[in-house]
């Protein structure tokens, strides 16, 4: 349990936040409330769906605030909760200046990458992308830049280059969570000094759209083939093999080449694609309304 007398404030909306929003709870600090976005549309039938720390901090009887926008009512009613820190994991909307000013020790951020690599909306998706052999969590002080400010602190994992976005997205929340807990307290006493960013080395991973989703089979099947792990889930890996629309979920190289986006059968019997540079084997895909299959079973009904 927390020692100090800090009463916290928590930002989260992504389900990215959870296992930090839990061990704040867990621990025994005092959270005066949370700032979430408002509720919104999920799932096939679009009906409308809460964020996952909103379930937690209504369980707990902790204050929910959802506001469209960071405004003069939602500073005014921030001062009545009485905060002296603020948490924010995943939020999902930039905090301005006048927001960030009313915490007398500042907002502590979870960001999901090892700063200044990958300041922006979607890291994880970026160093799966980009190839990185290591990523991990830093925690910063909110500043009103984009990821910008001075870090207190990180947290680094190797990657073997099997994760996918969904396995590396739970393995950084409980990663982020435990640098959290290990760091907060001495952050909120001040015997850790934030350490200023080098701008110099700074990359930016812009939101994603689902037209990301596009397999361009001009790039090299490696470039594919790390798209498909970063993208998995959403916005998905989509293209179109033998007159279906399919969207791959696991993938494999092989050096073969040949035109771009033509589909072939390898000799031993699995479904391909040439690529601008080799092939890029297709382990498992789902066609547009149906279930995920491997290879050999769309082969079945898709000659190539």
């Amino acid at each position: 349990m927390s020692t100090t007398r800090d009463r916290l404030l928590f930002f989260g909306t992504d389900a990215f936040s959870v296992p930090s929003f839990i061990r704040l709870l867990t621990e025994g600090w005092d959270i005066a409330g949370i700032i979430t976005r408002p509720d919104a549309p999920a799932g096939r039938g679009q009906q409308s769906t809460m964020p996952a720390v909103k379930h937690l901090a209504l369980a707990k009887k902790i204050p929910v605030l959802q506001p469209a926008r960071l405004d003069q009512d939602t500073a005014a009613k921030i001062k009545t909760l009485g905060p002296t820190a603020g948490i924010v994991v995943a939020y999902g909307q930039i905090i301005p200046k006048s927001i960030i000013s009313l915490f007398a020790k500042g907002l502590i951020n979870v960001h999901a990458s090892l700063l200044p690599r990958h300041r922006g909306a979607v890291p994880i998706e970026a160093a799966l992308l980009a190839g990185d052999d290591a990523t991990g969590v830093t925690l910063m002080r909110l500043d009103p830049g984009l990821d910008t400010g001075p870090t207190f602190g990180a947290a680094k994992i190797q990657l073997t280059g099997a994760e996918t976005r969904l396995s590396l997205y739970e393995q950084l929340a409980e990663t982020g969570a435990d640098l959290l807990a290990s760091k907060l307290p001495a952050i909120l006493e001040g015997t850790i000094v934030a350490i200023p960013q080098n701008n110099s080395r700074a990359t930016y991973a812009a939101r994603l759209t689902k037209a990301a989703g596009h397999l361009d089979w001009t790039k090299p099947a490696v470039a594919l083939e790390r798209q498909i792990r970063a993208y998995l889930g959403w916005p998905g890996s989509r293209t179109q093999l033998a007159g279906a629309g399919v969207t791959i979920t696991a993938a494999h190289t092989t050096p073969h080449t040949g035109t771009p986006g033509t589909p072939y059968r390898t000799p031993a019997g699995e479904l391909a694609v040439y690529t601008g540079q080799g092939s890029l084997v297709i382990d498992r895909l789902i066609p547009a309304g149906r279930r995920e299959m491997t290879g050999h079973e769309f082969l079945a009904g898709h000659p190539v």
